[in-house]
């Protein structure tokens, strides 16, 4: 039965507040307070619940008559009940209108001091919930959401391909120990085999001495037998005894003397040099890791190539790094510009075939250069030389090398893979449906392993193949166009947007991370891109004499 101040739901008394609690069990109880915590009206018996529990003793209650609806339900009257998180206790129900922030009263002492327009929440609002765009608030919620959400799944992957890459590291470092061990048991092999021809020489060598021992023991024997047979008979004695004293003789100061051998032993002596050194060793190799960070410019400069004398009115069509040098190639003048990184120097330049557009290494010493229609090598070992060269029936204009291959695009329809003599290995125009891939084959690269080969398109966007030229998709995000491409040591692929103007930072699989350098802040027309992962320099050249340097870091 219920209390004398409360009623059964339906009855008709009514009060202006009404218990929250009481009203779920069909009571209809008077409201005292409002606790702020629990965002409900009380009666004096909840509240006494309240501060018997431990959890909720110390929530904070204000007067119905303090409690302003604003026009909002009564069950959910307008006042602030989130608690600050530096001042624990304190509601935030200050608003700063100078620094557009929430606080409590503590916050609103120690920070707010100076402000002047500080106001009460529930005091103003009407007047401020009007002014707060809520489902822009919202929405920019839901795009945090799925931006961390895309975060979250990146990270997945990351997590995965950092599993994978460790046991790929540790099938390293067992196939390294097995090529270890094979190398070890081909040492000792040889030494066994060392050993063994030792052992069959000097064997040999006493086995002969023993075949002379028995010759000359059966000789004796003979010589006696001979002695013993001439008995009785002195002359015979003598002429026995003089032969066999003459055998002994012989004997004693060559057979037996020549074969003075008294010590027969193998020894084997370890390589201690080989021993210390393994053991010198704490590991079988140097295990390196790298988080694929977003790259951040935080200097830029500008080089004026067209301030070198010899130069006028260059167009810088392709750049590849050497060492801690950015190697150009200047389509106006047909010629081959190194520059060093470390000292911001021009070291010298080389003249070219006709219309020189992409370079790349192909070796300790030399590199290459796509050039009208023939792929130029020259040594970079000490000045810049031509050296040899290969003719193509096709206009070339990206190049990149891997594993005693040639990949070249002609900046129009195809991408031709060569091999070092230059014979054609395999021609690329179309997919597997036989639709055309390319729009402009502009640039070419490779990733960090070598397997996969990304193509520059300004028209279709990131053409993508393994390392033998099949196809494997194109990322055709509309924020990728490029010309120019390139691939730091992580394996992120970096390109230069022609048209918009923007250099971006792609994953090792092509899909766009982020923006290193946005329209404002890149030149007219980029065409080239490199980057020295380790000195973090990025060179970025277009149609005009300048080159535009950007130091990064990671963000």
């Amino acid at each position: 039965m219920a209390s004398s101040d409360s009623v059964l739901k339906t009855s008709e008394e009514t009060y202006e507040y009404t218990c929250t609690s009481c009203a779920e069990d069909d009571l209809i109880k008077e409201a005292v307070k409002y606790c702020v915590e629990c965002q409900r009206y009380c009666c004096q018996d909840c509240i006494n619940i309240h501060r018997r529990i431990p959890v909720t003793k110390d929530h904070s209650f204000l007067d119905n008559s303090s409690v302003k609806s604003q026009g909002q339900s009564r069950s959910l009257p307008a006042i602030p009940t989130k608690q600050c998180s530096k001042h624990v206790g304190m509601i935030m129900y200050m608003y700063c209108k100078n620094h557009d922030v929430v606080c409590c009263y503590t916050c609103a002492v120690e920070d707010h001091r100076s402000c002047q327009d500080m106001v009460s929440v529930s005091d103003n609002i009407d007047q401020l919930y009007r002014q707060t765009d809520t489902s822009k608030t919202s929405s920019d919620i839901d795009r945090g959401i799925d931006d961390m959400n895309g975060e979250k799944n990146n990270t997945d992957a990351l997590l995965q391909q950092l599993r994978d890459s460790k046991e790929a590291a540790i099938k390293t470092a067992n196939d390294f120990r097995i090529e270890m061990e094979q190398l070890l048991r081909k040492l000792e092999e040889a030494s066994v085999n060392e050993i063994e021809n030792e052992y069959k020489k000097l064997e040999t060598q006493l086995l002969d001495n023993k075949k002379k021992y028995d010759d000359l023991i059966d000789d004796l024997k003979n010589l006696k037998q001979l002695l013993v047979q001439a008995s009785g008979n002195i002359a015979q004695q003598f002429v026995c005894s003089k032969l066999a004293q003459q055998y002994i003789n012989t004997m004693d100061t060559g057979n037996i003397s020549s074969s003075n051998i008294r010590y027969a032993e193998l020894l084997f002596r370890p390589c201690d040099k080989l021993k210390t050194s393994i053991e010198r060793k704490t590991k079988l190799g140097t295990t390196t890791s790298a988080m694929l960070s977003r790259y951040k410019v935080t200097k830029t400069c500008e080089m004026d190539v067209g301030s070198w004398s010899v130069f006028l009115d260059c167009n810088i069509t392709g750049s590849c790094i050497i060492d801690d040098t950015v190697l150009f190639t200047d389509y106006s003048n047909n010629k081959l510009i190194r520059y060093d990184i470390l000292s911001s120097s021009l070291i010298d330049y080389c003249s070219t075939p006709r219309d020189p557009r992409g370079t790349c290494r192909v070796g300790d010493k030399e590199v290459a250069v796509a050039c009208e229609s023939v792929v130029q090598f020259l040594s970079v070992e000490d000045k810049l030389a031509l050296s040899r060269s290969l003719e193509m029936k096709h206009k070339s204009y990206g190049i990149a090398y891997s594993n005693d291959k040639l990949y070249i695009t002609d900046e129009s329809k195809s991408l031709y893979m060569y091999d070092m003599s230059g014979n054609i290995l395999k021609t690329v125009t179309s997919d597997n449906s036989g639709q055309p891939l390319f729009g402009r084959s502009n640039h070419v690269t490779l990733n960090d392993k070598n397997d996969r080969l990304f193509v520059g398109d300004d028209m279709k966007g990131l053409v993508c193949f393994n390392a033998e030229c099949d196809y494997i998709e194109t990322i055709t995000d509309p924020d990728v166009r490029p010309d120019g491409v390139c691939v730091d040591s992580y394996g992120n692929v970096i390109i230069a947007n022609y048209y918009s103007r923007t250099i971006l930072q792609c994953g090792r699989d092509g899909q766009k991370l982020g923006v290193i350098v946005n329209e404002a802040n890149c030149p007219n027309d980029p065409r080239s891109v490199c980057i020295h992962t380790r000195l973090q320099r990025m060179f970025v050249s277009s149609h005009e004499n300048t080159v535009w340097v950007y130091h990064l870091c990671g963000k």
